[in-house]
């Protein structure tokens, strides 16, 4: 199959969803997508250099970005005749959500879902604020400055195999998560699992109902639900 994969600016469900696209590269060809914020996100989670090793694994698979597709989107216009069998938007920000619910279509991953609709072609959203009230999220990887001891010989620095550790910042456009660099800092400064609670707004999960009112959509609750889903058999 060939699968157009949408990421936005959300990090709830980044994980998730990366460990989805991974899945399905064994068998699938890809294209990720992202728009200008989910670019950033993914960057600030760590995650850039794992889903290039993902798009590695296929000559056939690649990555778009939204700056080197404005203002016309011309990918979203592609659709049809590249002949795309699935799209997935996921995560999907209550931003996204909201400007589908009300028709907008004014970046890539929105003409995408408008096209994909023009197209009749499958679509699956994973929207991240799903039910009002508190969630609980992962935040991207850190040094607490207060507790970091600037160590002239800071092992976590000297582990790291992409030298994203400079104390006390982390470079996560380097960082690959491989969390080599929190067990081995002598106190405990690097935090790269640190929850935080969200509340979610009604309008926002309002917004996520009307999702399942819009034809060609079908709305998922949790990424690895769509490797169920009866066009992957």
């Amino acid at each position: 199959m060939k699968i157009m994969w949408g990421i936005t600016g959300a990090g709830h469900l980044l994980n998730e969803s990366i460990t989805v696209l991974n899945k399905l590269s064994k068998k699938h060809e890809l294209t990720v997508i992202f728009s200008n914020a989910g670019l950033e996100v993914v960057k600030l989670y760590g995650y850039y250099k794992k889903i290039e090793q993902i798009i590695s694994k296929n000559p056939n698979n690649k990555m778009v970005f939204e700056d080197d597709e404005k203002y016309a989107y011309p990918l979203s216009g592609k659709l049809t005749y590249e002949k795309y069998d699935l799209i997935v938007i996921s995560p999907t920000t209550a931003n996204t959500v909201a400007k589908i619910v009300n028709g907008i279509a004014d970046n890539l991953i929105t003409n995408v879902v408008a096209q994909s609709g023009k197209g009749q072609i499958p679509l699956i959203i994973v929207p991240v604020d799903q039910e009002s009230g508190l969630i609980t999220t992962t935040l991207p990887p850190r040094i607490n400055k207060d507790i970091c001891k600037r160590c002239k010989m800071c092992m976590a620095k000297t582990i790291c195999p992409t030298k994203a550790i400079n104390p006390p910042e982390i470079d996560t456009s380097k960082c690959i998560r491989c969390m080599k660099c929190e067990d081995c800092c002598l106190h405990n400064a690097i935090i790269t699992n640190e929850t935080f609670e969200l509340y979610i707004r009604k309008i926002d999960a309002e917004n996520t109902k009307r999702l399942g009112e819009i034809e060609n959509i079908t709305t998922i609750f949790n990424p690895m639900d769509i490797l169920k889903d009866k066009l992957l058999k």
